[in-house]
């Protein structure tokens, strides 16, 4: 829980208490425009909320994704009524006896609601394992620092960690993935993480999706790598248009310019969660765009944006 003025006391939702709730706020506000807020937010306003108001401190929407992913989304919720507040951050909020919840914004503005969604993030809860009992004290609240094998960092090589507690990438798919290869490096297997250091599929689940894998440009850029970013409209080929009228949205691929290898992708549209993958296995694999070349997209299919992205780059 953000240390926000009267916040806890708010008694606030949290993605659990929003994926389980049996009742429909009429407003509903959400603190926070990632991955959960994203999609609560659209997903409450299309079940009937008649106001949903999303407040996010950054200066757009799914800030940890491309810049367009994060418009695009934003552009849609506000066609659907959706309520978006960027560069806003909450100082203070109450509820009221009659059950009303408030959230005021710094600046004074005051937003009401029926319920309030906290979705601004999240970090390990490691408090109260018994770390003190290992030695571990120095990650006692934080995410539990793994090498390449999943053992915990001064665990004496026989303390592993999965999932959300290491911080990695706090994903279901990621954990099940450590969780496999964790059994793998128990049994003995010589088995290293690689995804968790660079080809971290991840999808919010809106309309438009937002799928992602890898690096952003911004993300390339800060490790020094030279790149080439191309993009070309999602709806521009022949099967985007089997899945309905105007469709729209971004593809995009950030380039090694150095190996001539895909670092980092990001889809919008419709069903895009689909296409991820193919450049999940093109950045683990290291594959070549000369080599990708060969790896021919079906007709009619979303996924000949492969070809035309390509078709941009050059070859």
């Amino acid at each position: 829980m953000p240390p926000i003025e009267g916040l806890a006391e708010a008694e606030p939702w949290d993605n659990v208490d929003i994926t389980s709730t049996k009742e429909l706020p009429r407003r509903l506000l959400v603190l926070g425009g990632g991955a959960v807020g994203a999609e609560m937010a659209q997903c409450f306003k299309r079940l009937g909320s008649e106001e949903v108001t999303v407040i996010e401190g950054a200066e757009r929407l799914l800030s940890r994704e491309e810049p367009f992913a994060g418009d695009e989304v934003r552009a849609a919720f506000e066609r659907e009524g959706i309520t978006v507040l960027t560069g806003a951050r909450c100082r203070a909020a109450s509820r009221a006896p009659d059950g009303a919840v408030s959230a005021t914004l710094e600046g004074g503005r005051t937003f009401t609601g029926d319920e309030i969604l906290v979705a601004v993030g999240r970090r390990a809860r490691t408090a109260d394992l018994g770390l003190d009992t290992v030695g571990l004290t120095d990650f006692i609240g934080k995410s539990l620092a793994v090498d390449d094998r999943l053992r915990v960092q001064g665990g004496g090589g026989w303390l592993y960690a999965v999932g959300d507690c290491n911080g990695l990438a706090l994903l279901t798919h990621m954990g099940k993935y450590q969780a496999r290869l964790c059994g793998d490096v128990i049994l003995g297997k010589d088995v290293r993480d690689v995804a968790d250091h660079g080809a971290v599929p991840r999808v919010t689940f809106t309309d438009p999706q937002v799928a992602a894998v890898g690096l952003t440009e911004a993300q390339a850029r800060e490790r020094g790598i030279n790149v080439r970013v191309v993009s070309y409209p999602t709806g521009n080929v022949s099967g985007a248009y089997t899945r309905g009228n105007d469709i729209a949205g971004t593809s995009q691929i950030v380039v090694d310019e150095s190996t001539r290898t895909v670092v980092g992708a990001t889809f919008t549209g419709p069903d895009v969660q689909e296409i991820v993958h193919a450049a999940t296995i093109a950045i683990v694999v290291k594959a070549t765009l000369d080599t990708l070349w060969h790896a021919v997209p079906s007709f009619p299919t979303v996924s000949e944006v492969w070809l035309r992205l390509l078709e941009a780059y050059g070859l």
